[in-house]
């Protein structure tokens, strides 16, 4: 009977534990990271990194969370509804001064940076055989500016303006990977893109053909000195197939946390992904990985602080600048 109350308890613990899970301490972290959606650059970039993460780590469990893109990514870390995001510089620099798309959203500072991510251009894309090779052919027709909500709308808007186009074309918010098939299908004469290589271009450029609009001299003259932001950089030949180099207005994308992600984390997360072999499986994974650098001084530039757990490792290694 003894031995029977014995084997009696054992069982009934171990239903607790299976009922309850393991003990807290073995519980993974939870950690939300915002991309982009499906056919953006940043989509695939957070992809790949949450699952390396994840796989290499195992305290952590890294969420990757589907927004439109830079500027939603921004006012959510600003609400406190992401951990981590994929962030242009200018709108870390905007959400701290409450400028632009950010002017009702919280100050900004709760952002904190984690790495450069990449220099990102932003670009005008249609067929080859649209009649459109210069950025004022653009005039009365259907351009796709980006998805709701996004960066690439930050962008787009931005380049049209400054170029005196914005109120000149006939502007939809459509998906990266909508956009693409609509040019494909010629529902739409064009549409913006704010990376390179990115989805949605790629697989025209394999299927039907892409052309990058190209942009002049005279013309980034303009966009620089509206937004000086901006700066005049070469898409190189082979991003995309049959796309030659193109030149295109660029600006710096971050790897951005909230100020509330534990310094040990990002701590974890910066170590392991600055590892030679971890940063090339990322860069093979997609391109963009291959451009992440510590970056903290320009960073810092914007107003905002590095985040504590990337700060000890950066100092650490001798990367600090």
């Amino acid at each position: 009977m003894k031995k029977h109350s014995w084997l009696t308890f054992g069982a009934i613990l171990a239903l607790v534990f299976v009922l309850a899970g393991p003990p807290a301490s073995q519980a993974k972290m939870n950690i939300s990271f915002g991309g982009s959606s499906p056919g953006g650059m940043m989509y695939y970039l957070v992809g790949a990194a949450g699952n390396i993460i994840t796989r290499e780590l195992p305290d952590y469990n890294i969420t990757q969370v589907t927004t439109g893109g830079s500027t939603e990514n921004c006012k959510r870390l600003l609400k406190g509804e992401l951990d981590m995001g994929i962030v242009y510089g200018p709108h870390v620099y905007m959400a701290l001064n409450n400028q632009g798309p950010f002017q009702k959203d919280p100050k900004g500072t709760m952002l904190r940076g984690v790495a450069k991510a990449y220099e990102g251009a932003s670009y005008a894309v249609t067929l080859p055989d649209s009649g459109i090779k210069k950025m004022d052919d653009l005039v009365g027709k259907t351009v796709a500016l980006g998805p709701p909500g996004s960066g690439t709308v930050f962008n787009s808007s931005n380049v049209l303006r400054a170029l005196g186009l914005l109120d000149k074309i006939k502007p939809r918010m459509m998906s990266f990977a909508d956009a693409g098939r609509a040019v494909e299908n010629r529902q739409i004469d064009a549409f913006f893109q704010s990376s390179a290589p990115a989805g949605a271009v790629t697989k025209l450029a394999e299927t039907k053909g892409a052309y990058c609009v190209p942009f002049t001299d005279a013309e980034m003259a303009k966009i620089v000195k509206a937004y000086p932001f901006y700066y005049a950089a070469i898409m190189k030949k082979g991003v995309y197939k049959g796309v030659p180099e193109t030149q295109m207005p660029y600006l710096t994308v971050y790897w951005v946390a909230h100020e509330r992600v534990p310094e040990k984390a990002i701590y974890d997360i910066v170590k392991l992904v600055f590892q030679p072999n971890i940063k090339k499986e990322m860069g093979d994974a997609h391109k963009g990985w291959k451009q992440m650098a510590p970056d903290t001084k320009r960073y810092r530039n914007l107003g905002s602080p590095v985040h504590p757990g990337a700060e000890k490792y950066y100092k650490e290694m001798g990367l600090w600048e």
